[in-house]
């Protein structure tokens, strides 16, 4: 019975842990692939579990061989789950972390930033849709006060929601910074425009607000994760330009910010479109084409779509400090457009960090305790703190 049980079990371990490493073919596997990757360790324990099975098994009496397969099966498994941490040490040498145990593997326990509480406002109504921002005030009093971050959630500019990533907008709240997670349109599509004229919006709403919220509308950020960052980076490259207007009336301000931060961004929309990443995950022509009004090889009005709503199209010298973040096994945006964008910030010699972490997917910052998000939260502390600081 233990023989079967510790095969059986060293088996279902190394199909788990294997996701790490190999392309899904599907979507809901995708999903696995995140857990396992960012929770690898506890995957690595019951390994080691299957291992210490085996070794019962050639200890029990009558002589069997029965015990070889698992060990060498679980022996699999615990290399895999081992991977990330492995991956990340360079990187995290690199940058001076300092990895935390502790932290990780209180990933499960629950999060630890509690009694940080957001408001919601309504910075624009258009069609009847309200616009809504969620304002996350500091609890400290330190020099971030009076900085502000304005993040932008991911879902393929098609899908998701504000607030998708609570943890991380408290823990900047709670370093002092005024937080504000913020809609905007995901339909109809194509929705390229109403999407960055919406955030732009949200800048001019927030700096002709700033009293009402006690920040400076001169030390404001950006902060996007996947089609958030790309919208994040479009809006921060093009500020009054007049082919990507405010979808709200401007004031006095400008739609300036001091610097931008993208996870996983795509850069170059042409290039994405003829290369795609992991196709069995997601559909990132019908993706693109649905946001930017079709394929860019059917007419140059589509294909001048695709160039407007690239960011890599609008760097100049005076392009705003940029952070950029990219997994190595990103599934949905392919890890080139981290390169491209790094490229093009150098050559226009802009402040600026590319940050890539070896074993990561997309997504991989919904662990707020993972390895990934250790090294970045340091990070992007470090970069807010440089690029937001009263002049």
């Amino acid at each position: 019975m233990l023989k079967v049980f510790s095969l059986i079990f060293s088996l279902i371990i190394f199909l788990a842990v294997i996701w790490i490493i190999i392309p899904a073919p599907a979507y809901q596997l995708w999903l696995f692939s995140v857990v396992v990757s960012e929770w690898s360790l506890w995957l690595g324990m019951f390994s080691i579990i299957a291992i210490i099975f085996s070794f019962l098994i050639l200890s029990s009496k009558g002589k069997s061989n029965f015990w070889i397969a698992p060990l060498i099966i679980s022996t699999i498994a615990l290399l895999i789950s081992l991977y990330p941490f492995i991956s990340v040490l360079p990187l995290a040498k690199e940058q001076n972390v300092s990895l935390s145990f502790s932290e990780y593997f209180s990933g499960l326990i629950g999060e630890k930033l509690s009694g940080i509480n957001f408001t919601t406002q309504t910075f624009s109504t258009v069609g009847g849709q309200q616009l809504q921002l969620d304002i996350y005030f500091p609890s400290i009093k330190n020099e971030n006060n009076g900085a502000s971050i304005i993040v932008i959630h991911g879902g393929s500019w098609n899908a998701g929601n504000r607030n998708d990533f609570p943890q991380w907008n408290k823990w900047l709240a709670a370093n002092g910074f005024t937080v504000f997670d913020i809609d905007y349109r995901i339909a109809p599509q194509p929705n390229f425009k109403t999407a960055i004229g919406d955030v732009k919006c949200a800048i001019l709403w927030i700096k002709e607000n700033a009293g009402e919220f006690n920040i400076e509308p001169d030390r404001i950020a950006l902060l996007g994760r996947s089609a958030g960052a790309h919208l994040a980076l479009l809006a921060a490259y093009t500020a009054d330009d007049s082919r990507l207007p405010a979808a709200c009336p401007k004031k006095t301000q400008v739609e300036k910010v001091r610097a931008v931060i993208s996870f996983y961004a795509p850069v170059d929309l042409f290039w994405a479109y003829d290369n795609p990443a992991n196709e069995y995950v997601i559909d990132g022509k019908k993706t693109l084409a649905a946001f930017l009004g079709g394929n860019p090889h059917e007419s140059d009005e589509i294909r001048n779509n695709y160039e407007l709503a690239t960011p890599t199209s609008h760097i100049s010298p005076n392009t705003s400090p940029t952070l950029i973040v990219h997994g190595g096994y990103d599934q949905f945006v392919r890890g080139e457009n981290m390169r491209f964008l790094d490229i093009k910030l150098k050559e226009n010699n802009i402040p600026h960090k590319a940050i890539y972490i070896p074993y990561a997917q997309h997504g991989f910052d919904y662990n707020f305790h993972g390895w990934g998000s250790q090294i970045i939260k340091a990070v992007m502390l470090q970069f807010l703190i440089e690029h937001t600081r009263k002049e």
